[in-house]
């Protein structure tokens, strides 16, 4: 159930995050640690709401999603798709890549951290097909794309930490979080992207490798 497809496609750089920007003006900013924090999720507060100030007189979500497809077939791009206006294929996705459901409310709650450097097209490609997903899923999400600064060596590891900490700032509440490379499709929308008791590899088969599971070699993609 678990399978993805690994695209070769290689867009915007839209919620977009940098450890390394951060990094540059910590000595600035380092001194008003409290008043960053409290201007921080001002922001988030008045323009990104969430389940806990939004919807809360709702029922929950189903446990299992209704509108789950199963197995789905990888599809192109449509030429009128854009991150910078609203899409058909993303109804009620508000700016800052955030989506909860308006007839119920959300069970899980997920922040989807995607680092990224010089994909365009593979970005596109991800988001085109992610959202969709997610909102079959019934998720209150948001999906972040973590760029790096500066053409020094790519250092996923150090993006993705740096994202991590910087929601923290932005909604210190978050419960959940996933990893997921850039170029990986999910090919079957009931492997659910929540977060039980332990953590667990959500790209345990993917198409490159024909559906094996390599853990003796790799540990990585989408977790």
């Amino acid at each position: 159930m678990d399978q993805y497809a690994q695209t070769s496609m290689s867009y915007v750089q839209e919620n977009s995050l940098s450890n390394s920007s951060r990094r540059i003006f910590s000595k600035k900013l380092d001194s008003f640690e409290e008043t960053y924090k409290i201007f921080l999720r001002s922001i988030v507060n008045n323009y990104f709401p969430t389940v806990e100030n939004r919807n809360a007189s709702l029922n929950y979500c189903p446990p299992i999603p209704p509108d789950l497809q199963g197995p789905l077939i990888i599809h192109e791009v449509p030429k009128t798709f854009s991150l910078t206006s609203n899409s058909s294929c993303h109804i009620d996705v508000q700016f800052g890549g955030y989506y909860q459901p308006k007839a119920c409310l959300a069970r899980h709650k997920v922040a989807i951290i995607v680092p990224y450097r010089d994909r365009w097209n593979i970005l596109t490609h991800f988001l085109f097909h992610t959202h969709q997903i997610l909102q079959r899923q019934q998720l209150n999400y948001r999906i972040y794309v973590c760029e790096q600064a500066f053409n020094s060596t790519f250092n996923k590891g150090i993006v993705m930490n740096g994202c991590f900490k910087e929601i923290l700032k932005l909604e210190p509440n978050t419960p959940c979080f996933i990893m997921h490379d850039v170029d990986l499709l999910l090919i079957d929308d009931r492997n659910m992207y929540t977060c039980p008791l332990y953590p667990r590899h959500l790209s345990v088969a993917i198409d490159k490798f024909q559906f094996y599971l390599p853990y003796a070699q790799l540990v990585g993609g989408v977790l």
